[in-house]
């Protein structure tokens, strides 16, 4: 029973990181692509 809530604990704190990294680099695009069209 204890081993089965660590990994509960364990993958939900690995997939709140992967969904953190997909918004940081979804908003890293979006500056990027402004900073390209100002150059522009």
């Amino acid at each position: 029973m204890l081993g089965y809530i660590i990994s509960f604990f364990l993958g939900a704190n690995v997939s709140l990181f992967l969904y953190a990294l997909i918004l940081c680099g979804s908003r890293a695009d979006k500056r990027i692509k402004r900073e390209e069209e100002k150059i522009e």
